[in-house]
């Protein structure tokens, strides 16, 4: 049976605050598996005058379809944008779902808002408001319980997963977020099998250039 999905893909236009609708991707899972993605940049997109391409090799900016059969029909450009492996991780427990259950596209919808190249996507034309302006910081001992639980599959409470949202490749596969410790805010990484220690040298936490904050 064929089947077919489907993700507006929205960009935070370089030197601005406005994020504007730039493209649609639709996949398309035929019946032996094999998935074609179909990506278009909008018409009212392809007007503005500070419009930019995604690739400008693969996904140059005019009215054509392009057509990729590889990496489960996700363009490059795009999959560099979802989230990386810790939070593909953090989606499957949110959405109570394995990974056998999940497309390409559910982790793109449900991936950060400030993916790799300031992509990000969702289901209607016009991208929605953001959920926040910054990125909150969070005590470090619930992150550490959440992220630890996480890694064990073990339930983690609500509250704890609506603070972790996955972020993209940009930083690493590891848990991480934005702390703040006396009145002091970085970032820090949370290495796997390693929470405990992590937690004894929150004094000086690992720096990473890019905070998938929650």
């Amino acid at each position: 049976m064929t089947s077919e999905r489907q993700a507006y893909v929205y960009i935070q236009l370089p030197g601005t605050l406005d994020t504007v609708p730039a493209a649609l991707l639709r996949v398309q899972t035929l019946p032996d598996g094999t998935q074609i993605g179909r990506f278009r940049y909008g018409d009212r997109y392809l007007e503005r005058s500070d419009a930019v391409a995604l690739d400008p090799f693969l996904l140059p900016l005019n009215k054509t379809v392009c057509e990729f059969t590889r990496l489960m029909g996700i363009p490059g450009a795009v999959r560099d944008a979802g989230p990386d492996a810790w939070g593909r991780l953090v989606i499957e427990h949110k959405l109570e779902r394995s990974a056998a259950e999940l497309q390409e596209i559910d982790y793109l919808l449900h991936g950060p808002q400030d993916g790799t190249g300031y992509l990000s996507f969702g289901l209607k034309a016009e991208p929605p408001a953001p959920k926040r302006h910054y990125n909150r910081t969070h005590q470090l001992t619930e992150l550490i319980a959440a992220s630890q639980a996480i890694e064990e599959g073990r339930p983690v409470a609500a509250h704890l997963l609506e603070r972790l949202d996955p972020g993209t490749s940009l930083g690493g596969a590891r848990p991480k977020a934005m702390i703040e410790e006396r009145s002091a805010c970085g970032s820090a990484n949370f290495p796997p099998s390693m929470i405990a220690s992590t937690c004894s040298a929150s004094n000086s936490p690992r720096s990473s250039s890019h905070a998938a904050a929650a």
